[in-house]
């Protein structure tokens, strides 16, 4: 069976007040095409379709558009909530259309089986959408029994042994049936450090931490052959192995950190053992994107011509600079996310990352604790840390919880 996984459309999003519609539509459908062309057995979204949680009229008429294609191509759909839709909503698509459209947005689905079929046997997806550990630890906790740990792993873990049951009965009847798993999460490999992963994350990605702790081990999902997801904006493949774990990456680049990104979907080949080669397809962009530094002089100079039609960030390094300057810059760039003097290694950070490290480096936590220790003279202490965790983790939920 050959299936497509991609994630991360974020529809209604813009980059810096720039309007992305026209190229998340061309992108879109650029997708839809490819699985048209390469004749796609199975059409899979690993959460995020929308960037916010109660989109427009005319982003959710996009996606219906998007998925009619689909349907109308004979193309199964799997496709699952993410942090940022708002799951109850974003699963009522799915009266729309008829039984080969799965779209699973709720808690209570988790476990849910949507089956195929190739040559060779049964292809079983699990849907997995994003589980909030507030909700979901209450939800899928056993009747009558204690509420689940409040991590992802546990939530994660869960909904994994939910699917494992499914599968194990499955492969009773059948021992040629395979499994695949999509979910929305940030799954990590089981030796990976805080510091190997500051590079992995973008800007664009909202915070999904809980208790500190924002990641999932990639041994939760054994017991299956891929797992195709959604939350990273970047393509990587955590685990090659037992099962293969790949992330597709977003569908455009959302952010000056992901300018170095080559966007694409993931065509999955998983053959009769269950084994899966992966091939990543780029996915056209509507620009270039680039972080520029020197003097005004030097860059409205020809030196960066080549970044004319780019989406741009820019850090001046001029001592003083004319009013005008903007204006200036707007003659050579028609892109500008967004142009500020140099002030040292916080110059970036209003709007993006410092010229050295990540911005994940930095939490916002950190920030508190610095804040806090530089005006009073001392470090904030434990149970201060509890209380403000408690409140970023409200405020990036969206005060859910």
């Amino acid at each position: 069976m050959k299936f497509l996984h991609t994630s991360d459309w974020h529809l209604g999003k813009s980059l810096h007040g720039h309007d992305l519609t026209g190229a998340q539509e061309a992108a879109v459908n650029a997708v839809i095409d490819l699985a048209i062309e390469r004749r796609i057995d199975a059409f899979v979204i690993a959460g995020d379709v929308f960037d916010r949680a109660f989109p427009s009229v005319e982003d959710v008429r996009r996606f219906n558009k998007a998925l009619t294609r689909i349907h109308l191509a004979g193309i199964p759909i799997v496709c699952i909530a993410g942090n940022h839709d708002e799951g109850a909503r974003l699963a009522a698509f799915m009266n729309l259309l008829d039984t080969s459209v799965t779209i699973v947005g709720e808690n209570r689905q988790v476990g849910q089986a949507v089956p195929l079929a190739d040559e060779h046997g049964p292809v079983v997806f699990y849907p997995l959408p994003y589980l909030d550990p507030d909700g979901a630890r209450r939800d899928l906790a056993p009747e009558g029994g204690p509420l689940l740990a409040r991590s992802h792993e546990a939530v994660v873990a869960e909904g994994m042994r939910r699917v494992r049951a499914d599968f194990e009965e499955r492969r009773q009847a059948d021992p040629a049936a395979r499994a695949v798993v999509v979910a929305h999460a940030f799954v990590v490999k089981g030796t990976e450090t805080a510091e190997d992963l500051l590079g992995v994350q973008s800007e664009s990605e909202r915070g999904i931490s809980v208790g500190g702790v924002p990641s999932v081990p990639t041994g939760v999902f054994n017991g299956v052959h891929y797992v195709a997801l959604g939350h990273l904006h970047g393509q990587r493949t955590v685990s090659l192995i037992d099962p293969m774990v790949r992330y597709s990456g977003s569908l455009l680049r959302y952010s000056i950190s992901e300018a170095e990104h080559v966007k694409s979907v993931t065509i999955v080949d998983i053959d009769a053992d269950g084994g899966c080669t992966v091939e990543a397809v780029p996915v056209p962009q509507p620009a270039g994107m680039a972080r520029l530094r020197g003097d005004l002089a030097d860059l409205i100079s020809d030196r960066y011509t080549a970044h004319h039609d780019d989406y741009v960030e820019i850090l001046l390094t001029d001592d003083r600079l004319p009013d005008n300057y903007l204006a200036q810059l707007g003659t050579r760039f028609t892109r500008i996310l967004r142009a500020v003097p140099d002030r040292g290694p916080f110059a970036w950070a209003a709007g993006g990352e410092s010229s050295g490290s990540p911005i994940h480096a930095v939490t916002p936590l950190d920030t508190l604790r610095n804040f806090y220790a530089e005006s009073r003279g001392e470090e904030m202490t434990e149970a201060m840390d509890r209380i403000l965790l408690d409140v970023l983790e409200r405020a990036q939920s969206g005060g859910k919880g």
